[in-house]
């Protein structure tokens, strides 16, 4: 998580360095979106230099890319709510909450993947598997 001025390439760049300085491990790859924001010949030439592997969702799908979308209001929303924040101080604000709220979220809440939907009668069963269970390959 990063808090941007906007949506403008500079950035949306200038946050994802900052964020693969914060990793604690290589970034090989970057999955975005179809935004303009994301998809320039900056990033492109950026990912191609440093050998980070590129890939987005199918062209001409606005939100395509549902798990990221579910993320902004389990994450973003239900922390920071709706209001724009604009200023420089609510983007320093927010992205220090983000540097708490990260561990929270990838070392505290569980991860379920929907697997499989069925129905019986009125009744929907929802069959998951854990982030745990999916990392060890079962």
């Amino acid at each position: 998580m990063q808090a941007v001025k906007n949506k403008a390439q500079i950035w949306v760049f200038d946050a994802l360095k900052d964020i693969r300085r914060k990793l604690p491990f290589d970034l090989l790859g970057i999955d975005s979106d179809n935004g303009g924001e994301f998809i320039n010949d900056h990033l492109v030439r950026f990912c191609h230099e440093e050998q980070i592997t590129f890939t987005r969702f199918r062209s001409y799908r606005k939100n395509d890319n549902c798990f990221i979308e579910q993320k902004n209001y389990t994450i973003v929303r239900r922390y920071v709510g709706y209001a724009r924040y604009d200023t420089e101080v609510a983007q320093m604000l927010m992205n220090e909450l983000y540097l708490h709220l990260r561990l929270y979220v990838n070392f505290f809440l569980p991860v379920m993947k929907l697997i499989q939907k069925t129905r019986v009668g009125s009744k929907v069963e929802r069959n998951t598997m854990s982030r745990k269970r999916l990392i060890k390959g079962f």
